[in-house]
């Protein structure tokens, strides 16, 4: 998608910032950032905020993550083409989106517990085009076992513990990465292997809204 003028400018500062101060690394994952404008996913009082490197409200006292924390996040999770993705906490759609484009071929299946995010997102998704996300009214804490196994399952909302549906439905050698913690969170990054659950990478201080739900904070 060709980015109107006016916000070319702010996308290549966000982008020089990212890189500058190393949350920003893969080349494919700046060319998501490139290819899926981040002011096309908030609201219309928050368009001239779209490319600071901070979460912005959207509604029903959610945010869209943090530039940085998404340039992470993505990069943890190393999306390959063609890869079946899960992942909790739809928002606005632009995890979701960039996460279309780096798999491709692929599908993500993202839950969303508010009908007004799901049809929010849903919106924003056809605006660009995308056909391989699939954004679903339900308890992000269950996970979706309809389209089970998935190679990569991002939770983008804080668990006190990985809830366990989702480590089911977790692929052998899949990777799933989530939030974890109280009142702040560490990001940790976990592989299923035939031996069980290993960690893969932990990194300290990270802030997200609860996930909700059975599995999550009741």
């Amino acid at each position: 998608m060709k980015i109107e003028k006016k916000y070319q400018t702010a996308l290549n500062d966000l982008i020089c910032h990212l890189r500058n101060s190393r949350f920003l690394t893969d080349d494919r994952v700046e060319t998501a950032f490139r290819n899926i404008p981040r002011h096309v996913f908030v609201p219309e009082s928050e368009l001239d905020c779209a490319y600071y490197n901070e979460p912005l409200p959207i509604m029903k006292n959610q945010t869209i993550s943090q530039p940085g924390v998404v340039s992470r996040m993505t990069e943890w999770l190393d999306v390959k083409n063609g890869q079946n993705i899960l992942e909790i906490g739809t928002g606005s759609g632009w995890q979701s989106a960039i996460l279309s484009y780096l798999t491709d071929q692929g599908t993500v299946y993202s839950i969303e517990r508010h009908p007004e995010l799901v049809k929010f997102a849903q919106d924003n998704l056809k605006k660009l085009k995308i056909k391989n996300v699939h954004v679903i009214l339900g308890d992000g804490s269950l996970g979706y076992s309809k389209a089970a196994p998935y190679d990569r399952i991002i939770v983008t909302a804080a668990c006190t513990e990985i809830p366990l549906p989702l480590l089911e439905q977790l692929n052998e050698n899949g990777l799933l990465l989530a939030p974890v913690g109280d009142e702040s969170q560490s990001l940790i990054l976990l592989q299923k292997t035939a031996k069980g659950i290993v960690e893969i990478k932990n990194q300290s201080s990270y802030v997200f809204v609860p996930l909700l739900g059975k599995f999550g904070k009741k």
